[in-house]
């Protein structure tokens, strides 16, 4: 565990939240100060943040630097840490008011699931904290999980769960944490850049075709450089570097086929993209504003959806 930095003792003020940040790797300045905002209403020198690690390093000086925590710590707990490692982690988190979850390998964060250390990121939300995550970090807080248990994430492509939806590849686990305004839902980060419709697409199938999720599961990608932050009412709305980076919100109901060794057949996906500062959606509600498009998804045909099928469309008001 890396030193403290900032403030030694706890902040004992009450988190103003609860927030969510879904980042899909962009990691920028406004991200950590929408999360102190947050969880302090502004105010400088407060709350304590924690960031979780299953790899090396420590940025929790630069977080200081990004926003006027009242101090940071970072936890890095590797694959060979004890029982008795996640129980001291978890008496740190227990005292903080905002936690982060780096990128890397989600594997071992859902490894994590019923310990001291995910019971303590609960209670932080639960008494109002902000949790947020980047790449990894982001996949493991919705309520249906790519766990990449079959090996890295990486390797899981649209190309090839569409053509076979059960794939080996894929693993799923539910509920790592229970976040509301993320309930019947998955995620998928670095959206565009690794042309991830398809295998969001299929993620949901899964959940639907395995009765994880009713037919209403939302998929959530989100671009590099951009990101998710979802505020205490559920709305959630995109904080980005620049025009170009959106977030997808996906709605697809029943998928028409979704059996081993067969191409997935998905119709009218349903696509509400944020791509402006004005877009917005309402997790509580499913409805939200921005470009929207309809879609389907046949693993049988090359390619297996349109071109155009990250690209805005009509602005309008929608609901999923």
């Amino acid at each position: 565990m890396s030193p403290r930095v900032g403030a030694p003792t706890d902040d004992d003020a009450r988190p103003l939240g609860p927030g969510i940040v879904l980042d899909g790797g962009f990691g920028g300045a406004s991200v950590r100060q929408w999360m102190h905002a947050t969880a302090t209403g502004g105010a400088a020198a407060r709350a304590d943040l924690v960031l979780l690690t299953a790899g090396a390093g420590d940025g929790a000086a630069a977080w200081l630097s990004a926003a006027p925590f009242h101090s940071a710590q970072t936890i890095a707990l590797a694959s060979g840490a004890t029982d008795a490692d996640l129980r001291i982690a978890a008496d740190i988190v227990l005292r903080a008011e905002v936690v982060w979850f780096t990128g890397g390998d989600q594997a071992a964060y859902v490894r994590w699931k019923g310990t001291p250390l995910m019971a303590a990121v609960q209670a932080v939300f639960d008494r109002g904290g902000v949790v947020g995550g980047t790449s990894a970090g982001m996949i493991i807080l919705s309520s249906s999980v790519n766990d990449a248990f079959q090996g890295p994430s990486e390797n899981i492509l649209t190309s090839v769960v569409v053509a076979d939806p059960y794939h080996p590849s894929m693993h799923f686990t539910q509920n790592v944490l229970r976040l509301p305004a993320l309930a019947r839902t998955i995620t998928d980060p670095h959206f565009i850049a690794r042309d991830r419709m398809g295998r969001l697409a299929t993620f949901m199938a899964r959940q639907v075709a395995e009765g994880h999720a009713r037919p209403d599961i939302l998929g959530i990608g989100v671009d590099d450089g951009a990101a998710l932050v979802i505020g205490p009412d559920g709305r959630g709305q995109r904080l980005a570097s620049g025009a170009g980076p959106g977030v997808y919100v996906v709605r697809g109901g029943a998928p028409e086929r979704a059996v081993p060794a067969q191409p997935l057949v998905y119709r009218a996906l349903r696509v509400l993209k944020l791509s402006d500062a004005t877009h917005m959606i309402d997790l509580s509600r499913r409805c939200g504003r921005g470009a929207v498009r309809s879609l389907d998804v046949d693993g049988s045909a090359t390619p297996p959806y349109p071109a155009e099928a990250y690209a805005d469309g009509p602005v309008q008001d929608d609901c999923l």
